[in-house]
Order: C-alpha cells, then structure tokens, then sequence
C-alpha cells in the first residue's frame, strides 16, 4: 500500500475543500445563467404580447379600409343606378332599379355598422398598445437593472472560481504524484466526487459502514494509503472524533 503522512492527508483534504468550493461556485454560475435566462424570457413573453396587439391593430386598420373601399364602391354603384333610373322606359325596369338600389343602401348600412365596430376595436387597441409599451419600458428597465445585478454576481462568482483553480494547481505540484493519480481516480469513480473520508470511532462517514479493526488501528499511525472496503474512498482517521 502506497504510504501517506498526516501532512499529505492534510493537503488532499484542502484540496477536496477546494474542489466542494469550486462546485459551489459553478452552482452559482448555473443559477446566474438560469435567472438570466429567466428576465429575458419575461421581457420576451411580454414584448410578443405587445407586438400581438400591434398586429391585431393593423389587423382592424385594414379590415376598416376594406370597408371604406366597399363603400365607396357601393356609392358609385348607387350613382350609376340613379343616372339609369332617369333613362329608363319602362315601369319594370325602374322597379327593378330601385329595388337593386335599396340592396346596395341596405349593404352600405351593414358595412357602416360593421366600421363602427372596427373602428372601437381600433381605439381600445390603440390604447392597450400605449399601456402596455409603457409596462414594457417599466419591465425592460427592471430586466437590466436584475441582469446587471446577476452579471455582477457571476463576474464576482468567475473570479472566485479562477482563484480556486489556481489554488488547486498551486497545492497539486506539492502532493506525490502517484498520490494525486490515486486522489484524481478515486474522485472519478464517486458519484458525489468525495474522494477522502473520514474515520470516526471505526466508522467511514461516507458510506456508514464499520471498517476493520486493524485497519481502523493502522489508520490512526497514518502510515499507509488506505481505502474504505466497502465504498473504496480514500480513508483518514478523524483525531477531532476523540476515538
């Protein structure tokens, strides 16, 4: 078995603590993106409802146009058939010609009604667009000032994870390199990446299951590499426990 002295122990688990440190912070970092993620969403929901309002605006402005355009067609309609009621020659034709006139007046009335309701729809629109672009303004400002705030957090929380990188780099270059292999491999086969366990009163507190005896009395010498039989992390004996 490999042999380790307490002051190696002492460097894995500040190296352990540094990596713990370092998945925090990447925490950090995730949950900055994420709320990021989540104001711009906001703003995006809301901006698209105020283009939808926008559309159906231009929706009813053309549908009052149409209108308009019947019913200037409608008119000329009637004009040609007032000029055709002035020639005609019979009493048939004439009824005829009244008759069709009274549809067109009848349509144009219709479409009038229809250009009412349209152009209500424009006016309460329109005012909904100006209520909701000047909420937009209010939340886009909010969504920059929390965007900004988070940035600032993440810029502090990328900062803090560089630094512990380095520190990590820094501390590996004064551990055995066969011991740091050994830490490195361990770590990577854990699903919580712990790779050191404590020992206290012959129990590894990593898995709750009782270690040898003469393992247990072995560990306390710190004079070899010893790993827990049952979860395979590296062991130490925990003197703080009193054992």
């Amino acid at each position: 078995m490999t042999a380790i002295t307490q002051a190696q122990i002492e460097m894995l688990i500040s190296l352990q603590n540094i990596e713990f440190s370092k998945i925090e912070v990447k925490k950090t970092l995730d949950a900055v993106a994420a709320k990021v993620a989540q104001l711009e969403g906001e703003l995006k929901t809301f901006s698209d409802d105020v283009e939808s309002e926008k559309q159906k605006l231009r929706d009813s402005q053309a549908r009052c146009a149409e209108f308009e355009e019947q019913i200037q067609t409608n008119d000329t309609l009637v004009g040609k058939i007032e000029e055709k009621r002035r020639s005609v020659k019979t009493e048939r034709e004439y009824q005829s010609l009244i008759k069709e006139e009274e549809q067109l007046r009848a349509r144009k009335s219709q479409i009038e009604d229809e250009m009412i309701v349209c152009m209500d729809q424009i006016e309460a629109t329109t005012q909904a667009i100006a209520t909701k672009e000047k909420e937009l303004q209010q939340i886009q400002q909010q969504v920059e000032d929390d965007i900004q705030g988070v940035q600032q957090e993440a810029s502090a929380s990328e900062t803090r994870h560089a630094d512990l990188a380095r520190e990590w780099e820094a501390m590996a270059t004064d551990i055995d390199a066969r011991l740091l292999e050994k830490f490195v491999k361990v770590k990577s086969q854990t699903t919580d990446g712990r790779a050191l366990a404590p020992v206290r009163d012959a129990i590894c507190m990593a898995c709750h299951m009782n270690i040898p005896p003469q393992m247990y009395n072995e560990l306390q010498r710190f004079d070899s590499l010893k790993l827990c039989p049952f979860c395979f992390r590296i062991l130490y004996w925990d003197n703080a426990s009193g054992a």
